[in-house]
Formats: structure tokens, sequence, C-alpha cells
């Protein structure tokens, strides 16, 4: 069996700058502005007074060159997490238990949705909303109406046309995501989705290949950007896995790229670091998936990773 993703030889990579130039650009060329989370009471003492932002931000990857778990600081136990997450939503997950049980960390979600969050937005502790994730994507609605499966549409469309060009995955649902108090919707979700807003799949079904388009909508660039460009590079590889094809090119924009003015410091750390090659991530050979729901965190391993060190990073609530 061919491999999903042809990989060169981990000393033929080229070392990986993207991610480094992205930093450097925010923190020369950024605009500052200060946002909701600094007047909220969680942030008080935090010394978070305003937010860095770049717009219309590129990280573009030749999966061939390696797979985008970085390694400018140590992701080897959270980009599990990272893969949990995605799994939780694509089988509809809306709950911190839910989550839980695909494999994602409490950690990942716990601050976000406490009793004193959701009481406010109307939702029941630990929710995430119907506007979230997993329910944009597994229980899409309006109103009420019928629930519509993205997740399912999208793989028997990927089998049956491959051709097509409307092979699509939205974490956005504008009624439930945003709401309008004005018509009559009520906002539903705990954190409005800041990635996954559009995901593009490419096939080419003469040559075999698969390449994946992501578009995010909102990047905390320092934590929540890691582990987002793993988490959905992840699902074109198992896509192009159920699909039989190679997974050769993966783009993420990001429309609202920031770095926290309490993340400073940890950036420049991070911007001393010398750029490295990426790793190889790789499906299990006794992984027994048939569809994109079936993928579990333990089905990948990670190889030829050679990180620096790890690094906490905070982030306002």
């Amino acid at each position: 069996m061919e491999p999903t993703i042809p990989y060169k030889d981990y000393a033929d990579r080229p070392v990986y700058t993207n991610y480094h130039d992205l930093l450097k650009k925010i923190m020369e060329k950024g605009t500052d502005k200060k946002v909701i989370h600094s007047t909220l009471k969680e942030n008080q003492g935090s010394g978070h007074e305003f937010v860095r932002e770049r717009t219309g931000e590129v990280l573009d990857f030749d999966m061939e060159n390696g797979f985008p778990v970085l390694p400018i600081r140590d992701l080897s136990k959270s980009y599990k997490g990272a893969i949990g997450e995605l799994v939780a939503f694509l089988n509809g997950a809306t709950t911190l238990e839910q989550l839980k049980e695909y494999g994602c960390p409490e950690i990942f979600w716990e601050r976000w949705v406490t009793k004193d969050k959701t009481d406010l937005l109307g939702l029941p502790e630990h929710s995430l909303g119907a506007g979230s994730y997993g329910g944009s994507l597994v229980h899409f609605t309006v109103d009420g109406e019928r629930e519509f499966d993205q997740v399912k549409a999208l793989e028997s469309q990927m089998k049956a046309i491959p051709m097509l060009r409307t092979h699509v995955l939205t974490t956005w649902n504008p009624a439930l995501s945003m709401g309008d108090d004005a018509q009559g919707f009520r906002r539903k979700v705990s954190v409005a989705p800041c990635h996954g807003n559009f995901v593009h799949f490419s096939l080419f079904p003469e040559k075999k290949e698969l390449q994946l388009t992501h578009m995010q909508r909102s990047a905390d660039v320092p934590v929540g950007l890691v582990l987002n460009l793993t988490e959905w590079a992840t699902l074109g590889l198992m896509a192009a896995h159920i699909l039989g094809y190679k997974f050769t090119r993966y783009t993420h924009f990001v429309s609202n790229a920031h770095i926290y003015d309490i993340q400073f410091d940890a950036v420049k750390t991070l911007l001393d670091r010398e750029p490295r090659r990426l790793p190889t991530l790789k499906i299990k050979l006794d992984c027994s998936a048939k569809s994109l729901k079936d993928f579990r965190k333990t089905d990948f391993i990670l190889e030829d990773y050679e990180p620096h060190e790890h690094m906490n990073i905070v982030t306002p609530v």
C-alpha cells in the first residue's frame, strides 16, 4: 500500500520558516486594538490590555516536506489532543463530556464552558452550544428544523462524484454561531467557531490526489493556531486514506491572526529559536477506519519529530 502522504526523507526536507515569519510579521507590522477579553472579570489582574492583529495571512504546506506538527515548541502530547478534538467534532460532540469521550483534553475547553459563562448564554453547564463545531458539522439546523450531517454528506459525495468542486465543510452556522436578536435568533454557542469555517477538498481523480484548503476566522497564533494546523491537516490525511488518494497540499488561511500583549515575551523566545524541519505523521497500519467518523487519535503515529523544548503560553479567557 502506497503512503497516504508521499513524504521526502527527513534529511531532504527544507527547514520550515513560515510560522516564524508570521510571528515576526504580526509583532513588527500588526495593528494594536482593545478587544472584549480585556474587559472581562476573568482577565482582570492578568496584565492583558490589548491585542496585535494582522488580517489575511496564509500558511501553505507541500505535504511531502512534512506534516504541520510544528517543532517550534514540543507538541508531542498536545497534538494528540488536537486530533481528539477533531474526531469529537466529526462525531457531533457539543459538550465537554462528549469531547473527553473522543480524546479531547478537558483543559482545551473547561475554562470556556463554566456555569457562569453558559448561564449568560442560556446554555447548560459544559455545553459548547448547537452553533459550535460539532453542532454545525453533524447537526446543522436553523431554528429547530431538520438536522443535516455535513460529514456524512461530504464523504458520500467525494466517493460518488470526486470531480465536483463542492466538497465543503463549515463550522459556521450564522443563525446559531452569530445570532441576531432583531430577527429572533439567539446566539447558541459558548465560543463562536474560530477555525474550520470553510474547509474545501479538491480531488484529482486521474492522479488520485487530494488537496485541502482551510479558512480560519480567528487565530491565537502562539497558542491555538499551532494545534489548528495539525487538526485540519489531519482531516486531509484521514480523507485521503479512506479514498485511497495521496494528500499532497494543505493551505491554511487566517482571516484574523493575532498575538495578545501578555504573550509578547513568549513570542520573543519563540523567535529566538532556529526553525527546524517538519515531522512525519502516519496512519497506523492496523487502523480499521472506513469512514471519517471511525478514526480515533490512537490511529496516528508521529515520527521524525525534533522539537524545541515545551513552553506554556498564556491566553486570555
